[in-house]
């Protein structure tokens, strides 16, 4: 829909444009499959991103980015962090997650897998901090499961008129 573009030669696509006046100048459209609009949609209803183009745009310049700095400075070189994508399971995500946020005072959770690595390469025991982290999440959600129990168990007194006189 708003990508249709003059046809010119291959030369010409990569020269930027000296008469560009903004940003919005020039759009493209995307084809995404529903999965990837639902993800999106829950980026903006979480309040991440306020539309699904703003979510786009910050991706598309993280993305450009990145390919610029590992083009102009080797990673081993740059002397500064590095991102690395790590591959977990869909759990042990939703345990990280729920730990950043309950223990880890709502931290980001590269932030989080970060100190993790650190601490743990430190004291040579990943898997043991992975391990107590786990129990730690799986306590809290006990409790608070245990809480909400009780909250209910309360309402229903104070429905039936136990409570509340």
């Amino acid at each position: 829909m708003f990508d249709k573009t003059r046809n010119r030669p291959a030369s010409d696509a990569r020269e930027p444009s000296d008469d560009r006046i903004g940003p919005e100048d020039e759009r493209i459209a995307l084809r995404c499959n529903r999965r990837e609009l639902q993800l999106m949609d829950s980026f903006v209803a979480d309040g991440e991103f306020r539309t699904r183009s703003e979510l786009m745009r910050e991706a598309l310049r993280s993305f450009l980015r990145d390919r610029a700095m590992s083009a102009v400075v080797p990673a081993a070189e740059a002397g500064e962090i590095v991102e690395v994508p790590v591959r977990l399971r869909r759990e042990e995500v939703a345990m990280l997650i729920v730990h950043a946020k309950l223990v880890g005072n709502d931290r980001p959770l590269g932030d989080l897998l970060a100190e993790l690595v650190r601490v743990g390469e430190m004291q040579g025991q990943v898997a043991d901090l992975v391990q107590r982290h786990s129990r730690f999440v799986h306590e809290a959600a006990a409790a608070r499961a245990q809480v909400e129990a009780l909250g209910k168990a309360g309402q229903r007194l104070k429905d039936r008129g136990f409570v509340g006189r």
